[in-house]
Formats: structure tokens, C-alpha cells, sequence
């Protein structure tokens, strides 16, 4: 994490160091050439870094632990485990113990397998719940009359065809998108990144984007709608959920590189 402050402070006094440094003296300015006694630039001002009020002080310890926690494994053991208000609370104080550097009141010894039995049980019932969401979820798409489903899984459904000319699978894109879980959650979008398209190769992709993607022109828009078998599988990854049944709406900005 960077400090401006001191940062800020740290620049001027270093510039301002180097600059009497570079000064020459009144004799040395009579007898050296002018370009070499010639006074350096003067430094650019430091810049004025504003002071918080007292509630964006708390803001800031909020933002420090937003930041920390989203790229922890935190919302992933939440996500498993389906936490109700109580039992984060119980979580958050064995995280201030940690952080403390404080030993529980308690042994944990004595909660072994009983522990560990308790929380594989709560994972189980999530994804038998989950597994039947995202089997609904399918069957439902695969009434829609107007969505297509290929050989490999994957249900597709063309907004907009786009240009005549289309990607292949050696292809580098650029895209808008939107993905979301069967339960309406969007886990990832270019819309939370100021909407610039991101760039990718089709080869470097979920099998469902590879394919998907190549069905449309530039300026193309398609809904995707992917298995898991052809997205992350039985694992999935961070905020995606093993099993999942992914649902991306795609627009295809620009084929930047193609063999």
C-alpha cells in the first residue's frame, strides 16, 4: 500500500536537498561558462494531500479491511458455508484474535473431527442445494425455443449476428461482458471497469467462451449459457461455485489479432 503523505513529504525534501546542491557559488559564477552555471529547475511544489475528517478516517480502516479481506479466502468460506449474521460475527472474533495475536479462551484440540465433520456437512448441503439451482436453471433454458444448444453443452442465444467476418479459436478478442450465477449473482463484469473491453485470447479461455464467441462478428452480441463441464468445472474458482451453470452476455468489440 502506498502513502502519499509521506511519499509527498520524502519528494520534497529531496528535491529541495538536490537543489541548493546544484547552486554554484558567487566566485565560480564569474569564471565558469554560463552553461555551466546555469541554476537548476526549480522543483515542482509538493502536492497538497487533503486531511480527512474524522469520518473518512473510519472509512480509510474500512477500506484497509475491505481491501485485505476481498482478497482473502474470506468470501469463498463464506460462500461455502452460507454464514448467518451470528456465526460471522463468531468468524470476525477469532479473526481479532489473530490479529491481536490473542489465544482463544477455549481448546481447540478438543473440537478436532467434531469441528471439521460439522463444516464438511454444511459444504454438502450447499452443493446438493446448489447442484439441483443449477439443474432447474438448465432445464429451464432448454424450454426457451429461442436458445440453441450445440454438441459440446453449451445453450446460446445470438442478440445481435454482427459483422460478416467472425473469430476463430487462434483469434485475440476484445470484449464487454457480463457473468452471472443461476441465482441472478454477477461475479464478474467490464461494466464495474469503466466498461473498457478487455482483451483476451480465444484459446486462453473457458471451452464455453472459445466456442461461443467465435459464432459472432465485431459489434456482435450473444448470450452464453455454460455447464460447468465447459466453464470451471467441478472446482470452480474463486466466487464461482463448483458445479456451476455460468450465464455471460457477450459483446464482441474488436478482433485484434487473428492467423
Amino acid at each position: 500500500m502506498k502513502y502519499p503523505v509521506l511519499a509527498a513529504l520524502a519528494v520534497a525534501v529531496a528535491s529541495l536537498h538536490a537543489a541548493d546542491e546544484a547552486k554554484p557559488n558567487a566566485s565560480a559564477a564569474k569564471t565558469e561558462p554560463a552553461l555551466l552555471t546555469k541554476e537548476a529547475p526549480t522543483p515542482p511544489p509538493a502536492p497538497k494531500v487533503k486531511t480527512l475528517t474524522p469520518e473518512q478516517v473510519k472509512q480509510a480502516w474500512t477500506m484497509l479491511g475491505f481491501s485485505i479481506a476481498s482478497q482473502s479466502p474470506m468470501p469463498q468460506v463464506n460462500s461455502q458455508l452460507e454464514l448467518t449474521d451470528e456465526e460471522i460475527e463468531l468468524f470476525l472474533a477469532g479473526v481479532r484474535q489473530a490479529m491481536r495475536g490473542d489465544k482463544p479462551n477455549f481448546n481447540p484440540a478438543e473440537l478436532g473431527e467434531g469441528a471439521d465433520a460439522m463444516f464438511q456437512e454444511r459444504v454438502n448441503a450447499k452443493a446438493g442445494k446448489w447442484g439441483k439451482q443449477n439443474d432447474e436453471f438448465l432445464a429451464k433454458i432448454d424450454a426457451d425455443k429461442s436458445v440453441t444448444k450445440t454438441a459440446s453443452g453449451l445453450r446460446y442465444k445470438i442478440l445481435a449476428p454482427g459483422s460478416a467476418v467472425k473469430p476463430t479459436k487462434e483469434s485475440t478478442v476484445k470484449c464487454r461482458y457480463e457473468g452471472k450465477l443461476v441465482d441472478g449473482k454477477v461475479f464478474d463484469t467490464t461494466k464495474n471497469r469503466n466498461n473498457e473491453p478487455s482483451e483476451f485470447p480465444l484459446s486462453g479461455v473457458i471451452p464455453a467462451w472459445t466456442e461461443g464467441v467465435q459464432l459472432i462478428g465485431v459489434g456482435g452480441k450473444i448470450v452464453l449459457y455454460c455447464p460447468a463441464a465447459i466453464a470451471y468445472g467441478d472446482q470452480g474458482q474463486g466466487p464461482i461455485p463448483g458445479k456451476s451453470v455460468l450465464e455471460f452476455e457477450v459483446e464482441l468489440v474488436e478482433i485484434s489479432k487473428a492467423k
